[in-house]
């Protein structure tokens, strides 16, 4: 509250260290065994609400009743069902550095008693800039082979797509990649709300299976309010950009009988 209050105040100065840095590593590791280790700030994140978690030790405290995805609300899973996926799908909300993240879920697609059920098996999550992303971006569709990518159109969107199909080309990997206009900042929210009664029923992996950059992921999800501030949305974002690129929301087609 003192650092909102005082934001744009010159004789204020506010330093803020979380407890772990971007890769999931202790900030505070010294030299001759001195300071805080990487685990103990894992057990110590393990036996703590998500709320004090962040609040205390991560220094970015939030109003928890205004959580839209928080972790109890969330469903779960270690192994993908033995079944084959009825599809795959990527979305990708572009970004070129510079804060925020570039944020790809990649979601199997099962069907069962003929509804769609989507398991979040692998992300990217990464504040790096075009040659840090594009790379990797291609890499987990080499290794996922997603029936469609979705990308962004805004913020330079289609050039982003245009490079990642280069290099799936030159692989010679023939993916739907494209490239759609999506909501302006001022809306972002709105379609966030709007679709996440079907982000909560995506399946995400448990936290003993996620990666680095999912758990990333994971916590901008969970840490997501309606009302106040949010230092990034891009994991919501995406997830509410991938439910349009599953379910086609965009738009419908109805077919109907020729009037002559």
């Amino acid at each position: 509250r003192i650092q909102e209050a005082h934001k744009d105040d010159p004789l204020y100065r506010f330093i803020v260290i979380p407890a772990m840095d971007d890769n999931d590593e202790s900030n505070f590791v010294y030299d001759y065994g001195l300071g805080f280790s990487t685990e103990y700030y894992r057990n110590m994140r393990n036996m703590l609400q998500p709320a004090d978690w962040w609040a205390k030790y991560m220094g970015r405290p939030y109003v928890r009743e205004g959580l839209l995805f928080p972790v109890h609300e969330l469903k779960y899973y270690d192994e993908l069902p033995h079944d084959t996926p009825d599809r795959k799908v990527a979305f990708i909300d572009v970004a070129w550095g510079g804060g925020d993240y570039l944020s790809m879920p990649i979601g199997y697609v099962y069907k069962k008693d003929g509804e769609d059920v989507v398991y979040i098996e692998d992300v990217v999550f990464s504040k790096g800039d075009k040659d840090a992303t594009i790379p990797k971006v291609v890499g987990k569709i080499r290794r996922h082979l997603p029936y469609t990518v979705q990308l962004e159109a805004n913020n330079g969107g289609n050039e982003y797509k245009d490079k990642v199909e280069e290099l799936l080309l030159r692989e010679n990997i023939h993916i739907n990649v494209s490239a759609r206009r999506c909501p302006t900042t001022s809306s972002k929210m709105q379609r966030i709300y709007q679709y996440s009664s079907d982000i909560k029923k995506f399946y995400f992996k448990s936290p003993r299976t996620r990666g680095i950059e999912y758990q990333l992921f994971m916590d901008n999800l969970n840490t997501f309010v309606m009302e106040g501030k949010n230092k990034n949305d891009d994991a919501p974002d995406s997830l509410a950009g991938l439910v349009t690129a599953i379910f086609n929301t965009y738009g419908k087609v109805t077919v109907f009988e020729r009037p002559f």
